[in-house]
């Protein structure tokens, strides 16, 4: 308890790879792991990542990371004491040829 008061839990999803010429857009859902469906009321939506194309670019793939602050997100779902929960990404728009590496769970002092 006193880590998190110190610290900020960020959900992290890394190794984002896209192609910069297409228009990419996905949700991030936390939800509960002591729930076996997830539904409304057991998760949380967290953030939204979305590539606007370039085409002015050399290098048509492109790699990245993505970064939310869920200690609040983890309170709300009464989750913030769990070993784990589930990250729920929600493709909205150019999803085909996107690929991620990694999500993962960091503290990060204030």
């Amino acid at each position: 308890k006193k880590e998190k008061e110190d610290e900020e839990e960020v959900l992290l999803i890394k190794g984002i790879e896209l192609d910069r010429e297409n228009f990419v857009k996905f949700d991030v859902y936390i939800n509960d792991e002591d729930y076996s469906v997830s539904k409304p009321r057991n998760s949380e939506f967290a953030g939204s990542f979305v590539n606007v194309p370039h085409k002015h670019m050399k290098e048509m793939k492109t790699k990245t990371n993505l970064r939310f602050a869920i200690n609040e997100l983890l309170e709300d779902l009464g989750a913030e004491d769990d070993e784990s929960v589930i990250v729920t990404i929600v493709p909205r728009a150019g999803g085909d040829d996107v690929t991620i590496g990694g999500i993962e769970i960091e503290f990060v002092s204030d």
